[in-house]
């Protein structure tokens, strides 16, 4: 693996710019066609409703928005939306947190189907969506189990793209972007392209991203113990290098449509060093999905959907150039989904969604440090979803059943069932305001590294032992909301409590005995283990336009997690402030943000304590267009006052800070 990637652009600085940097040449990125309209509608509701429509939280990115704030991982694409922030690994890992919670908590989907990666196993592994290639992403805060599984606990992300077009394109189009980021030389090219022939739909994409050392404004360790030995300006072992492509077809008739795709991925990225040894991910995927709708299949009926994706994943995590553990999952997922009509009889007029979901997958660890064994991983769940509007109150119930079952090799199954229940109440007290409620219990059943972990990790600096004993999960959650909508102004507000029973943790091991301490080495034991924990917060955003040409937003989020002993649980994002400006004048469109995140000192047990920060990033973007191709030009700084950022929710937080200021030039055509 190369220190630092090759160039695809060169880049000229002179003092006389020396805040600003241009490329000669251009790089692809990925782009819509400049008549593709922003969708409203979001799949978080199966009847095809608005995002302020929707009984539940809901953040939505699309069209422009998006494509701003994509980035090279899911959590930091994510990570200034309400609700939302990022677990870092270094700049190759971002993984998203949802109100406090991540990983196997957090359903991350592709287009309404599992990323059936290795993602959730473990703090370093990097999930395989591409956030550049995203057409739209959805995320639901609070529980979301009902429709998507007990992996949705605490919320659910969803990226959707065009991999399988579910429309005739009226002509050809498609886009291309090139950026170059200066705070670690990171060169990124993304192109799309959609035809059709006929009946059939045809859809191709591609991404190359190649990056150097991350730079840092000052010391990568908080408290380096030896100057002298310490980085300082950059994180080494942080280059990487990554390349996806995606091909897609389907056949849309009148009345629905089928398509299948297939994507190839390879990331190798490096993890902050945490010692002596470089630890290097080095990532393969192919993916296979398929897609169908049929509208009006039968009286009473709607429409009915159902998807299909079989992903084989393997990644090997090199060890100062050797290879080492090696963790493979191949995996299936499907889902069909009913959405029936109004029911009339006896005047209920409820109308729903009902569905089966299944996943079935074999995953493993191998290698001399292999710590979690192969097994075999099978799940079902059904789930109904009702709904009803009578007058100004709109109410929705639904109810899951789930069962799993996780069979390591060579010794006996492992079983758990669970029961999800929902209800939720909307007030529409105006026509612009509403007033809702939402109860929820939610049941999460563990996770095999959860139950059978028992050995090193030297990713994560960490000894891992699971329990076969651990119960599952149980939420009960209940959420208050305002909403106020209208064409000038928007105005949301949540709170929230959630009540967690047999809330599965790994806890430190501080009383090793000399045979355990001569096991676990220099490695840091953890044992998963269960108690009761509570996690409560706000959340509050207001979006005024000041004229028509600025648009003003101010938010606010915050979280607590404790268990019930009182104790702080670890990797928790203090409270944040935030606020934004938008401009947009004929061709000329700009941002400018500071979020201010406070100083964390409810960090956990033996855990360290974070100091607040405050971040600027700004963009300005310049649009023309000639003949049917329109261009965008664009300059983006991030942390643009070059603080030091170190992220609570981060495992290195102490010998990793995010980046320092970062300038990104880029070229977006759309045709």
């Amino acid at each position: 693996m190369k220190t630092f990637p090759k160039h695809y652009v060169s880049v000229a600085f002179t003092s006389a710019c020396s805040l600003f940097f241009v490329p000669c040449s251009l790089l692809f990125v990925n782009s819509v066609s400049a008549d593709d309209l922003e969708e409203v509608v979001v799949t978080a509701s199966p009847f095809s409703k608005s995002a302020e429509t929707v009984n539940h939280p809901v953040n939505l990115l699309s069209g422009d928005v998006l494509k701003n704030v994509a980035a090279a991982t899911l959590g930091e694409t994510l990570s200034a939306q309400l609700g939302v922030n990022s677990s870092s690994f270094g700049p190759g890992v971002g993984l998203p947190i949802i109100r406090g919670q991540s990983e196997n908590r957090i359903k991350v989907m592709q287009d309404s189907v599992g990323s059936m990666d290795a993602s959730s196993a473990s703090p370093d592994h990097a999930v395989t969506l591409e956030p550049m290639l995203a057409n739209k992403i959805e995320i639901l805060r609070g529980p979301a189990a009902l429709r998507y599984g007990s992996g949705a606990i605490g919320g659910v992300v969803n990226v959707l793209d065009n991999r399988i077009p579910s429309k005739l394109p009226e002509k050809i189009n498609g886009g291309a972007e090139l950026r170059n980021a200066s705070a670690n030389d990171e060169t990124v090219g993304v192109i799309n392209l959609n035809t059709h022939a006929g009946d059939f739909a045809f859809h191709i994409d591609g991404v190359t991203r190649e990056s150097g050392f991350m730079e840092i404004p000052d010391y990568s360790e908080k408290n380096p113990a030896d100057i002298a030995t310490a980085t300082k300006g950059f994180i080494p072992n942080t280059n990487a290098e990554s390349k996806s492509g995606t091909l897609g077809t389907s056949y849309i008739g009148d009345n629905g449509y089928v398509g299948i795709s297939l994507n190839k991925l390879d990331n190798n990225y490096g993890v902050p060093p945490d010692g002596a040894e470089l630890v290097r991910i080095d990532m393969h995927q192919t993916r296979v999905d398929l897609k169908g709708e049929y509208d009006n299949p039968f009286d009473g009926a709607d429409k009915i959907t159902a998807r299909l994706g079989h992903n084989n994943y393997k990644h090997t995590e090199v060890e100062d150039g050797q290879p080492g553990t090696a963790f493979t999952n191949d995996a299936y997922e499907g889902r069909v989904e009913l959405i029936h009509n109004p029911i009339t009889f006896l005047n209920l007029n409820w109308k729903g969604a009902l569905g089966i979901q299944a996943a079935q997958s074999t995953f493993a660890a191998v290698g001399e440090e292999a710590f979690i064994p192969k097994s075999d991983i099978e799940s079902l769940g059904v789930f109904v979803l009702e709904e009803r509007t009578q007058g100004i109150w709109t109410f929705e119930l639904g109810a899951r059943a789930d069962w799993q079952t996780i069979t390591p090799e060579g010794a006996p199954a492992i079983k758990h069932s669970s029961m999800n229940l929902s209800g939720s109440t909307a007030w529409h007290f105006t026509d612009n305001q509403k007033f809702v409620v939402g109860l929820a219990r939610s049941q999460r059943a563990p996770s095999v590294e959860e139950l059978l972990a028992n050995g090193p990790h030297p990713a994560t600096g960490s000894y891992l032992m699971g329990d076969e004993n651990l119960n599952a999960e149980t939420s009960n959650n209940i959420e208050l909301g305002y909403h106020w909508h209208t064409e000038p102004i928007n105005i949301s507000a949540n709170l929230f409590y959630n009540s967690i029973n047999d809330f599965i943790y790994t806890a430190a091991i501080n009383d090793a005995t000399e045979e355990m301490i001569e096991l676990f080495g220099e490695l840091n034991p953890y044992q998963y283990t269960q108690a009761k924990a509570v996690f409560k917060g706000f959340e509050a955003e207001i979006e005024i336009p000041v004229s028509t040409q600025w648009n003003f937003r101010l938010f606010t989020d915050s979280v607590r997690a404790t268990l019930n002993n009182g104790e702080d649980l670890p990797r928790i994002t203090p409270p944040r402030i935030g606020g934004s400006i938008d401009y947009e004048m004929d061709r000329w469109s700009g941002n400018l943000s500071l979020i201010h995140v406070s100083h964390q000192n409810r960090s956990g047990l033996n855990e360290t304590e974070t100091d607040g920060y405050n971040r600027i990033d700004a963009r300005i973007s310049y649009q023309l267009k000639r003949g049917a191709t329109d261009y965008t030009l664009f300059l983006k700084a991030t942390n643009l006052a070059n603080a030091e950022i170190r992220n609570a929710s981060s495992y290195l937080r102490d010998i990793a800070p995010e980046a320092g200021r970062s300038l990104q030039v880029g070229l977006r055509l759309g045709f």
